[in-house]
């Protein structure tokens, strides 16, 4: 039998990993941010820097010290014990009342814990706040809404087109200052945000439809994460989809509300280390078949700052263009905004006549416009170094586009290739 030491993620004592969570600074608040075993435990581990903010800096082993939760005017108990482990550990632990009330305002992380073994860096915190009497503690969950509190009808005041800061977009959401996908249950949104110049992956609009790249990776396991499910299942749920693109540091452009137009599927984009990886795409639309709103400029220039940036980046396979220039810009230097329409003439696209050059059957639908629905690729990925050209563009069906990103068979890429020679 072979002994097996476990990772510090599987250790629940490992303090360690623990005080990586908590956030300590001086002052009468302590942050933690959840994990596996706050929601499926009913416990945590107090790190070292925290010993003190909950007065147990003193606590021998084997000994408790009881502690009451507030969440306004709601009592929660629960201990603070030093383990006889050892090596003896802090540990918090509460009553099946306040997990239950954690698990309400958290149903989707509740459901991803219990079906993952792995951890997410996108859990929501919580925030103990020290009360007057000793051993009293308001605790404040991030982004959730107040308990008992009755549902306030949200209203986005911005229209699309409008550009805000960071700060701006979390005051109105509600929502965390961080991450691609932000959750705000107290205004039932979900923030998605595209950000060109820090993100490796390729969000686009195709026809009027917006390609968004999910968080993790493909399989099971990466559109169970919270923030997946949650898209996916906005419209059942009454979630709001509010979507921002970032084309110049710190401007957030907001776009409008986007719901689901099709399922996700699978693709293969280049991450930030230039690694080939499955990921799964979200084909988004405007809620109303709204067009997104155009940032005009001249196409000349768009394609000649698109080879400028190809050439900071040094492009290669595994190098991630146009939408990244991956933290090479130069000090001070500010990111044009790019026009929001094809940089492929639509000519180009008309002449197809609606058919798919792949599979050569009609597209499968009309747009409201009118027109048919075919989706741009390029033979050879932008990801990948392809220049966007007419000669390495082609238009396919949405059922060919996807197989050309899941499988991208040479005899296909040879016949697309075909059609230019």
């Amino acid at each position: 039998m072979h002994n097996h030491t476990p990772s510090p993620e599987e250790d629940p004592y490992n303090e360690d990993f623990h005080s990586l969570s908590w956030s300590a600074e001086p002052g009468p608040v302590v942050i933690k941010k959840t994990d596996r075993p706050f929601f499926l435990f009913r416990e945590t581990i107090i790190p070292e820097k925290c010993r003190e903010f909950f007065e147990v800096g003193n606590l021998q082993p084997g000994k408790k010290r009881a502690v009451v939760f507030w969440l306004g005017e709601q009592r929660f108990d629960a201990f603070i014990e030093m383990t006889s482990h050892l090596s003896p550990r802090t540990r918090m632990m509460w009553r099946a009342d306040f997990a239950a009330v954690l698990h309400t305002a958290y149903p989707t992380w509740l459901e991803f814990f219990k079906k993952s073994r792995g951890e997410s860096p996108d859990t929501p915190s919580l925030y103990f706040t020290r009360r007057q009497n000793p051993h009293h503690y308001d605790v404040e969950f991030e982004d959730a809404p107040v308990v008992g509190a009755e549902p306030v009808e949200f209203h986005v005041p911005l229209k699309p087109g409008d550009t805000i800061d960071n700060e701006t977009l979390r005051a109105i959401f509600h929502c965390s200052p961080e991450g691609t996908m932000r959750h705000s249950p107290k205004t039932g949104s979900l923030v998605l945000v595209s950000d060109h110049t820090r993100l490796p992956y390729e969000d686009a609009w195709v026809n009027n439809f917006f390609h968004y790249t999910g968080r993790g990776l493909g399989g099971k396991e990466g559109i169970a994460l919270p923030e997946n499910k949650m898209l996916v299942d906005a419209k059942t749920h009454g979630v709001r989809l509010c979507l921002f693109e970032v084309f110049e540091t710190g401007h957030y452009v907001y776009m409008g509300e986007v719901e689901p137009s099709d399922k996700p599927f699978l693709s293969r984009q280049t991450d930030i280390e230039k690694m080939i990886r499955e990921v799964y795409i979200f084909p988004l639309k405007l809620v109303g078949h709204k067009r997104p709103p155009l940032h005009h400029r001249d196409l000349e220039e768009t394609k000649k700052e698109l080879a400028r940036r190809k050439a900071d980046t040094s492009a290669s396979p595994g190098t991630t263009a146009p939408y990244s220039l991956k933290g090479r810009r130069m000090l001070g230097e500010t990111l044009p905004v790019l026009k929001r329409e094809p940089l492929v003439p639509a000519p180009a696209q008309r002449e197809t006549r609606g058919i798919c050059q792949l599979c050569n059957q009609p597209a499968p639908f009309s747009t409201v416009h009118g027109e048919p629905y075919l989706e741009t690729h390029h033979i050879r990925w932008l990801s990948r170094g392809g220049e966007d050209v007419i000669e390495n563009t082609v238009f396919l069906c949405p059922n060919c586009h996807r197989k050309m990103h899941v499988l991208d068979l040479p005899a296909d890429v040879a016949k697309l290739k075909s059609r230019f020679l």
